[in-house]
């Protein structure tokens, strides 16, 4: 695995991905204190919630990739049971922990913590991919697309 892909639908798609983030928090910040701006914050959640549980899925991509080769390379140290172990229990460890925020946390505080979700997200995938070889420019996009959501979701739920 070199962790080039051969186009740059990666990057295009990662960044357009960033559009409703922000362009939410700056729509709530533009109708701040009304009705308008807690329906676009509300929509943010929405939105975040979809994006933490793609970011657990890569990992089941990942384990389902590695069962179907015959001498996987990139384990970090791991057999393959622990890493599919590893990556079938994680991958649905955001998602679950986005439900439980969005399900029974305070509407308004929603948005906090779906930002440290997404911070704990970005730790967990730096300690399990880093290793790895391969995803670098993963990993280098992650942490501006992180930087980017985060950003939108702080802004949302400072001007809702």
């Amino acid at each position: 695995m070199t962790g080039q892909t051969s186009s740059r639908w990666m990057d295009i798609l990662g960044y357009a991905g960033l559009i409703p983030f922000l362009g939410l928090a700056g729509l709530t910040a533009l109708h701040s204190g009304t009705e308008v701006a807690n329906d676009y914050a509300h929509i943010n959640v929405l939105y975040a919630l979809c994006i933490v549980s793609f970011l657990g899925a890569v990992h089941w991509g990942l384990a389902l990739m590695q069962s179907n080769l015959q001498h996987p390379t990139y384990l970090a140290g791991l057999t393959p049971a622990e890493f599919e172990t590893r990556s079938f229990v994680w991958g649905v460890t955001p998602s679950l922990l986005a439900w439980i925020s969005a399900a029974f946390t305070p509407a308004y505080a929603t948005l906090w913590v779906l930002t440290g979700i997404l911070a704990l997200v970005w730790l967990a995938d730096q300690a399990m991919l880093k290793p790895m070889k391969g995803f670098a420019r993963y990993l280098r996009l992650r942490n501006h697309l992180t930087i980017g959501a985060m950003l939108g979701l702080v802004l949302t739920a400072w001007f809702a």
